[in-house]
């Protein structure tokens, strides 16, 4: 993960304005920087290629498409993120079913502490513990 100063850069797709702008408050509140926001899939795929982030919270429906093509090149580029979406779990593209998911409606503080705590488990080293494997 590449860690700035102000903490982890985060990648924000969002098609609901209110929303993504709650959000970006409320990430910032838990110490990390919201690195760029997008509402759409073509504009979010553009901001792939940059890869100036650590993390990406992902809606599935856009404004003009599903973002499952953001979700294939994150996984190509070993980013690691989270769907925030009103998509029940048993809709989601099967290929995608472990990616984790935050059901919306949510309140956006709740958003931003788990989006931390992912960050977090990602951080920490693997430990094998006796007999756990």
């Amino acid at each position: 993960m590449n860690y700035f100063s102000k903490g982890p850069r985060i990648f924000l797709v969002e098609s609901d304005f209110l929303v993504a702008t709650d959000l970006m408050v409320e990430i910032e509140k838990e110490g990390m920087v919201v690195a760029c926001v997008s509402s759409s899939l073509e504009n979010a795929l553009k901001q792939t290629e940059y890869g100036a982030f650590d993390f990406a919270l992902l809606n599935i429906r856009l404004r003009d498409n599903d973002c499952y093509p953001i979700a294939k090149k994150l996984i190509a580029l070993d980013i690691p993120f989270a769907f925030f979406t009103g998509v029940n779990h048993s809709e989601i593209d099967v290929e995608f079913q472990k990616i984790p998911r935050i059901a919306k409606p949510q309140d956006c503080r709740y958003v931003a502490r788990e989006i931390k705590s992912m960050i977090t488990a990602l951080a920490r080293p693997a430990v094998e513990v006796a007999g756990l494997s």
